[in-house]
Parts: C-alpha cells; structure tokens; sequence
C-alpha cells in the first residue's frame, strides 16, 4: 500500500509539473518601453551628456531690459527678491578684478551674500511641470506633489569649459529668451534662437573663463559631490556647507594624530 501511495504522488507531481510547464509557454515577459524623449533616469556625472560648442552669452542680476529681451532680472524665475537676496545689481563692468587665478571677479560696491557663480538655462520646470516630469533626470513626484512650486532644477550645478579653462556654477535662472526648451537642456536638440545661444553665464562666469560675449563652451550637469574645491562654493549656503565639512574633516584629523 505504501509503494502504490508513493507511485501516485510521484505521477501527481509529474502531471502538476507538466501543467505549470504548459502555462508557460508562450507566455511573454512585457517589459515597458522607453521613452525615448525621456533623460536617463540614474543621476550619476556620466549619465548627463556634454553639450559641445554651445553659443553662450552673459547676463547680471538687476540687468534691465535689452533690445531681444524685456526682462529686467530684478527677480528670476525662481527667486521673486533675487537682486535684494544677492545685495545689489551685479554690475558686469564694476569688478574687482581677481588677483589670482583662483579667486572670483565680484561686484565693486558690495559683498553678494549669494553665489556670484551662476547661469541661466532655457527651461523652467515650473511653468512645465508635464515636461520637466518626461525630462528631468532627478525629478521627484514626491518632491512635486510636496509643493508644486518649488524648482527641481534651481541650484544644479553645471560644468563649463572653455579653452584649458574649467569653471563650475549654478543655474539660477531661465534662459536665454527660451523658457520651455527641454529638448535642449537634457536631450539632444540644439539651441534656435537669437544667435542660437543655449547657455547665460554671470559676469564672475565669464571673468572667470574668460569669455568675451558669443564664444563656445562645453558645458554639462554635474553632482553636488562632483563640484572640486573652488571659488564657486565660497559663498551663502555652499560656504555654510564646505565651513562644516572642513570642520568635521579637521576634528577626524586631530581624533586620529
């Protein structure tokens, strides 16, 4: 009685393996498909594209309006007191010339309380959100849903090359004349309009690198931990930041002599 038990467990087995076998096939592992307009979802430094020979222009806070553009910069899209928070118009013609290569071309009559390293790019996420959602690379839902009006892309930083030359800022505003232009910013279109400029730098950008008004630049974002020492975080919230890391670095220091 025994064996015969165990001679038909054995075949029930068989016919159970042989029926989930049957459902098997033919069955298809549907994987979603990509977006093609959609950035890469991972967000490190080599996931975000360099953009080659980007026109770039300057531009300064407190600017006022010019012949292409009506737009004053008193605030930006994301900063409704930005002159009042950087402390003054920043003037591209009253500097204070950088006495060494490191150091940053600043305003003459005032000390900017925010980062003077800063550019604009032809996007606001704000103003589209549905876009910035397909495009954004770091863009969060819970961040969105969280409050709608609070930029995601206010603050990244980019790298920006020209010549030798290497400098790092924050994209603190939209433009230039562009404030949709997604397809630029993180795919793979070009820049159109007004001499077909992509990129804004500030006076202290262009100072720095050297720049004289429609050169070429090679720029790309890049993360927080990737930005080297630098005049670009000598200032507001990145001082406040790199004054602690310093801090702890040198308490670990003297913890471990």
């Amino acid at each position: 009685m025994v064996g015969l038990m165990q001679i038909i467990r054995s075949l029930l087995a068989l016919v159970l393996t042989c029926f989930l076998a049957s459902q098997a096939i033919g069955v298809e592992t549907i994987k979603p498909k990509a977006d093609p307009r959609k950035a890469p979802t991972s967000t490190t430094t080599d996931s975000f594209p360099t953009k080659r020979n980007i026109i770039t222009t300057y531009f300064w806070i407190g600017q006022g309006g010019t012949s292409i553009s009506s737009t004053t910069n008193i605030k930006s899209a994301w900063d409704e007191f930005w002159k009042k928070n950087f402390g003054g118009i920043d003037c591209p013609e009253d500097r204070k010339d950088a006495k060494k290569f490191r150091e940053a071309s600043l305003p003459e009559k005032f000390a900017p309380t925010l980062n003077p390293f800063y550019v604009a790019l032809p996007f606001n996420d704000i103003a589209f959100p549905k876009k910035a959602r397909a495009f954004v690379p770091w863009w969060s839902e819970k961040e969105f849903k969280k409050d709608h009006l609070e930029s995601q892309c206010k603050g990244r930083w980019v790298m920006i090359k020209f010549q030798n030359k290497v400098c790092f800022a924050q994209w603190e505003d939209v433009g230039p004349l562009r404030y949709d232009h997604a397809e630029y910013v993180f795919g793979d279109e070009r820049p159109t309009r007004y001499s077909r400029a992509g990129l804004d730098v500030s006076p202290t950008v262009r100072d720095y690198l050297g720049l004289s008004g429609l050169d070429k630049t090679d720029w790309k974002f890049v993360e927080d931990d990737q930005v080297p020492y630098g005049p670009w975080i000598e200032y507001g919230e990145q001082a406040i930041l790199y004054s602690a890391i310093k801090s702890q670095t040198a308490k670990k220091l003297n913890r471990e002599l």
